[in-house]
């Protein structure tokens, strides 16, 4: 609710022109905003008791004197609503995750438009048509947060081990991504929430619990009316190319495991520093790669019988 819109009702309600619902919303106004960052118990109980005194003199004394109060109480009553909207506001501003709305950046898209997007970090977003994406010129030192508003969109992380990325979406909806590439789609109008995974790993929460963890080629329905989430093994509905440009082979190692959340070990450590000049797709298995890879470097390994650790050797 705007700041005028909140003037308004209270005009309707001190005409005594506002409905049952009305009266009502504006009675528990001050109990619906969180105030305990900004004001003391106290106060708060002390604006709360002020504006009900103030509204039920309004709404309760006899009419020849309800013009005298209207005047020269409404300015005093309205003062005390909208102190405590603007300070609810302000609440919900400092309580977000993410920064202030002037450093941030809204991309959104028309009802036949796609767009690239290219975050601070080197993530790609693509992002579907009718969405809305937000998120900082810069992210913080030891995070990375953004916002997907409304919509699908497509996500390919930048691996940066010590800032976690996580998606905002609607409805309170978290995705913590411990992995590469992922699809999002969250429309505010239907009561169903998806994420797929192309690469990687994700965990989807919302305020109460934890929804799921997510792997490759799987999928997470979550219905926020009934709150339940299922999850799915789904065919893969994307690739990302993995290129290597003398990179070392540690470097090549943390990002397979963490694009296929497997576990690469080196059986002598000098192998590390090895360079490798490459491309591959996430079309291919982490088998198939690790078997290019060893070639390059006349290497051999040798993997477990649940094919999730593998082993490197000369």
């Amino acid at each position: 609710m705007t700041e005028e819109q909140a003037k308004e009702l209270l005009q309707k309600y001190l005409d005594q022109q506002a409905n049952p619902e009305e009266q009502k919303m504006v009675e528990v106004w001050y109990a619906t905003l969180d105030l305990k960052n900004r004001v003391s118990a106290d106060q708060k109980a002390a604006i709360g008791e002020q504006m009900f005194v103030r509204l039920k003199a309004a709404m309760y004394e006899k009419p020849e004197k309800r013009k005298i109060i209207k005047l020269q109480a409404f300015g005093k009553i309205a003062a005390a609503v909208l102190l405590l909207v603007t300070l609810g506001l302000s609440v919900w501003k400092m309580s977000s995750p993410l920064k202030p709305a002037e450093n941030q950046v809204t991309v959104i898209t028309g009802s036949a438009e796609r767009k690239r997007i290219t975050l601070p970090d080197g993530s790609v977003v693509l992002l579907g048509p009718a969405a809305k994406l937000s998120y900082p010129k810069v992210f913080a030192a030891n995070s990375r947060q953004i916002a997907l508003k409304e919509g699908e969109a497509f996500f390919d992380i930048a691996h940066q081990e010590n800032r976690p990325f996580t998606v905002h979406a609607a409805s309170g909806i978290d995705i913590k991504v411990l992995g590469t590439s992922f699809k999002v789609k969250s429309y505010q109008a239907s009561k169903q929430f998806e994420v797929a995974v192309v690469t990687g790993k994700v965990a989807v929460s919302n305020k109460e619990r934890n929804l799921g963890t997510l792997v490759k080629n799987e999928t997470l329905t979550y219905d926020k009316n009934a709150d339940h989430a299922a999850i799915r093994k789904i065919k893969a509905l994307a690739f990302v190319e993995f290129a290597f440009d003398g990179t070392t082979l540690d470097q090549v190692i943390s990002k397979l495991q963490y694009a296929y959340s497997i576990k690469i070990v080196l059986g002598d450590s000098t192998l590390a520093k090895l360079k490798t000049t490459a491309s591959f797709s996430s079309r291919q298995s982490a088998e198939e790669i690790l078997d290019i890879i060893c070639s390059l470097h006349h290497l051999r390994f040798n993997r477990s019988k649940n094919h999730k650790t593998f082993n490197i050797y000369r």
